[in-house]
């Protein structure tokens, strides 16, 4: 397996709480790997740092062999869609998106063409619904076709048919790039990702394929969520607090 990312101990500190303890791992090339966990774990603060956004307290982050330690350095590899962004509330789509292209010089016909965002583009962004301005989002990380593309809760706002649509595509963009999910809808998890990687507390209590979490912490029963309950509960046993 080709790792296109790999992490090596991670911690970074906000107002003197630690958000992540030491952490480390790897990243499959071609691959979903989603980030799971509850509230507070250290998700969002885990795809800031492989994005560029945020730099840790110590450790390192090499992407293809490079370490990387400028938000320019991270850029030339990875594309990053928040959770949370405001996009020009009362432009128009088609202009948002001239913009988007005029600026960035990207534009990808087909993926644009996939989300349907050209029935919206006489619409004012403000006028749209949660679910095209996650289509519109997704659009803006995925266009660049960069090596990694990091999606921050990607399915909010989507209902289950549409989510259906997202996953096939991000499926068919994983044949030629690295995916990394978080995200909190664990049956849908189950459904797109290959591998997983589950934070509590700001440690990786466990990760790995679904295979092979189940063979450690779910070999009778469940699927993720009983995997990951399992999986914090033998790691809380193991960890001087």
């Amino acid at each position: 397996m080709e790792y296109i990312i790999e992490i090596k101990d991670i911690i970074k500190s906000y107002n003197g709480i630690k958000a992540l303890y030491g952490v480390s791992t790897q990243i499959p090339d071609n691959c979903i790997t989603c980030i799971i966990g509850p509230n507070g774990a250290g998700k969002s603060t885990f795809l800031k740092i492989i994005t560029g956004f945020e730099f840790p307290d110590s450790g390192v982050v090499f992407i293809k062999g490079r370490r990387i330690e400028s938000f320019k350095d991270a850029k030339e590899f990875v594309s990053f869609m928040p959770e949370k962004m405001t996009l020009y509330p009362d432009y128009y789509v088609f202009e948002f998106l001239s913009f988007f292209h005029d600026v960035t010089g990207y534009r990808n016909k087909s993926i644009l063409e996939f989300l349907k965002l050209n029935k919206i583009y006489s619409k004012r962004m403000k006028e749209l619904s949660k679910g095209w301005h996650q289509r519109l989002k997704l659009y803006i990380a995925l266009a660049p076709r960069r090596a990694i593309s990091v999606l921050d809760e990607p399915f909010e706002g989507f209902d289950p048919l549409k989510m259906m649509e997202i996953e096939s595509l991000l499926k068919d963009e994983a044949k030629n790039r690295a995916f990394v999910l978080s995200i909190h809808q664990l049956n849908y998890a189950e459904k797109i990702c290959d591998r997983y990687i589950l934070l509590s507390s700001g440690r990786i209590v466990a990760e790995g394929t679904l295979r092979e979490l189940k063979e450690r912490y779910s070999p009778n029963k469940g699927g993720i969520e009983d995997i990951f309950v399992n999986a914090i509960k033998n790691e809380e046993g193991q960890i001087d607090w």
